[in-house]
């Protein structure tokens, strides 16, 4: 262990106690020494042997090992990032070890506008004041807890992506309720709008998107031709024929499911056809057409896909997790070729069509730098194409291709609410 006072000097107590000063001394007899000088004390190096003579002060205080805190009860905090989302972290004392490396169970909440998450804490340690736990499936959190055990402040990594978290311990006047998990929708339920409200978009809006918080289901900012590309899951580019106001004029959609729960991806997209039909009078048909397209295929390294651990026939969890001037972040579990080539359609010019003969399901995370990312940034992530090869091992080849694309027979705009 370290001496204090010696800086770079260090050496082992149990060594040099056990050698005793006698035998030190008959040491520094023999041989040719060189010494170093610190503060407090020499070093004294002579043939094989490592000889330090220090002064009685480095060595008067013994290191007294301080006890662990006490973390149990309630501690919360606010993630800024995005649209931000709340953290409670309940600890307890576990019925079975002792306080510290395994003597500790939590339950970690997040709150935010896609609704509440409850999850289990694994792995988790206290060593000292340092907290570490992981988080189902992928998460994790590591934390220093501050000198009167009234704050923990730390870096959590969520999503994908990685903030910085300080939670406060909670009183019995300051605590949050704990908020119970949003329920879901049964897999095989068929929700529609059972009312939704449809204005223009305020021309001064820049934020935009198709959401969700809980039972609430919504969009900002977006054409009618970016509603059918969500609910057929197709490019844009693959809607043809349509009048021209399909692409330029814009609504605000904000509505609620007519069944109990918290509807999954595929519900909301069958909330969005259904809404497209009644609202917005839309009939479309479906063709086949050769089209300018993206190819993804293997990269000749071969794909870097970790096979998912999920339920085969279970639904795919796709979320772009980061997304911002410098980075964007793209989680998968669970999801097919065909799924990530419907998520990548948000972010290309033209539609990406499957060619790369990988059946299954995988779970990975891509991340990559958009076009507006600063190119003198030595710390950039690297450009799409190359994220896909390097992490991924999938490469996008520019090809013309036969796919599906969506004939528009017949839209309005919408009717009133």
């Amino acid at each position: 262990m370290p001496v204090p006072g010696l800086g770079f000097c260090e050496f082992e107590i149990r060594r040099i106690m056990c050698w005793g000063r006698e035998r030190l001394a008959g040491m520094a007899g023999k041989g040719k020494f060189h010494e170093f000088k610190s503060g407090r004390g020499r070093l004294r190096h002579a043939g094989r042997f490592t000889v330090f003579t220090v002064f009685a002060g480095a060595l008067s205080s013994p290191v007294i090992a301080q006890p662990a805190p006490d973390i149990t009860g309630n501690w919360q905090g606010t993630v800024e990032a995005g649209r931000g989302f709340q953290v409670i972290l309940q600890m307890s004392q576990a019925d079975h070890g002792q306080a510290g490396r395994s003597g500790w169970q939590g339950v970690f909440y997040t709150m935010g506008p896609g609704g509440t998450r409850e999850s289990d804490l694994n792995s988790l340690t206290l060593e000292g004041t340092m907290l570490r736990f992981a988080i189902p499936p992928e998460g994790s959190f590591e934390g220093r807890i501050s000198a009167n055990s009234k704050s923990l402040a730390g870096t959590l990594k969520y999503g994908g992506a990685s903030y910085a978290l300080t939670l406060a311990r909670a009183t019995a006047d300051t605590a949050w309720p704990v908020p119970q998990p949003t329920d879901h929708m049964p897999p095989d339920a068929k929700p529609e709008f059972e009312v939704a409200t449809i204005k223009p978009t305020d021309p001064d809006k820049s934020r935009r998107g198709f959401e969700s918080e809980g039972r609430r289901i919504f969009c900002e900012n977006e054409t009618v031709d970016d509603m059918i590309s969500f609910a057929y899951g197709v490019h844009k580019r693959q809607i043809v024929e349509g009048p021209p106001w399909l692409s330029t004029d814009k609504f605000d959609v904000d509505g609620m499911p007519d069944l109990v729960g918290e509807p999954n991806l595929k519900q909301m997209q069958a909330m969005y056809r259904s809404l497209l039909a009644s609202r917005f009078n839309l009939a479309l048909h479906h063709e086949t057409r050769e089209i300018a397209v993206y190819g993804l295929h293997r990269a000749k390294s071969g794909a870097k896909l970790a096979k998912s651990l999920g339920d085969p026939k279970g639904l795919p969890d796709t979320t772009f997790t980061e997304w911002n001037s410098q980075a964007i972040t793209f989680r998968g579990t669970n999801i097919s070729m065909l799924d990530l080539t419907w998520n990548l359609n948000f972010v290309l010019d033209r539609p990406v069509v499957d060619q790369s003969g990988l059946s299954g399901r995988f779970d990975f995370t891509l991340r990559w730098a958009p076009d507006t990312a600063r190119p003198d940034d030595p710390n950039a992530l690297p450009p799409l194409f190359t994220a896909m090869q390097e992490q991924l091992g999938l490469k996008l080849d520019a090809t013309k291709a036969p796919a599906d694309v969506l004939v528009i027979d017949q839209v309005s705009k919408p009717s009133p609410n």
